[in-house]
C-alpha cells in the first residue's frame, strides 16, 4: 500500500485536472504516479510535459527507449516501474524472450548501439560520475552527441523516477 494517499480524480481542478487528462490519453488511465504528484500541482503540471518530451520518440526510438528505462527500472530494484515497463513493452509488441534479454544484456544478442546505450545507463546508474571512458567512447562510437544527450536525459530521470515510486511505495497497477 502506498505510504501516501492518492488525490481522487473526481476532486481535482486546474492544472491537475489537464495534467490528469494528458495522462488518460497517454496510458488509457491516471497513473499512480500523477495521483501521488498530485499532492503538488505546480510539480505535476511541470513534470508531465517534460517526461513526455524525455520519453518521446526522438533520434532514438520508442523501442531503444523503452529498454533503457526498463535497465535502469531493473538496476534500482524499482517494482512499480519494472512491472510497468514489461506491460508497456509487451504492448509494444517486445516478445517475452526480448524484454527479458534486458535483464542481462551481456547475454543477449543485442546490436552493437543497443549494447553500448545499456552499458553506459548500467554504469551511469550503479556509480553516476564513475563511466567508464571506454563505456562512454563506445556511445560515442553508436551515437551523436544529441543521441547521446537524448539517453543521458532517459536515463537520468528514470533514476529520479524510480526513487520517487520506491520512496512512497506506489501501488503497482496494470497497463
Amino acid at each position: 500500500m502506498a505510504r501516501i494517499a492518492y488525490v481522487d480524480e473526481a476532486t481535482t481542478v486546474e492544472p491537475v485536472a489537464i495534467a490528469f487528462q494528458r495522462m488518460r490519453e497517454k496510458r488509457g488511465k491516471v497513473t499512480n504516479i500523477y495521483r501521488a504528484l498530485a499532492h503538488k500541482p505546480t510539480m505535476l503540471a511541470t513534470i508531465g510535459p517534460f517526461v513526455g518530451a524525455v520519453q518521446a520518440p526522438d533520434e532514438i526510438d520508442a523501442r531503444m527507449k523503452e529498454r533503457i528505462i526498463l535497465r535502469v527500472s531493473l538496476l534500482n530494484h524499482s517494482l512499480y516501474c519494472t512491472h510497468a515497463h514489461n506491460q508497456i513493452m509487451a504492448k509494444m509488441g517486445f516478445s517475452a524472450e526480448e524484454i527479458a534479454a534486458v535483464s542481462d544484456p551481456a547475454l543477449a544478442t543485442f546490436d552493437a548501439p543497443t549494447r553500448a546505450a545499456l552499458a553506459f545507463a548500467d554504469e551511469l546508474t550503479r556509480s553516476p560520475g564513475a563511466v567508464a571512458e571506454a563505456t562512454f567512447a563506445d556511445l560515442r562510437r553508436n551515437f551523436s552527441e544529441s543521441q547521446i544527450v537524448e539517453i543521458t536525459m532517459l536515463v537520468a530521470l528514470y533514476n529520479m523516477v524510480n526513487r520517487f515510486n520506491a520512496g512512497l511505495e506506489l501501488d503497482l497497477e496494470e497497463y
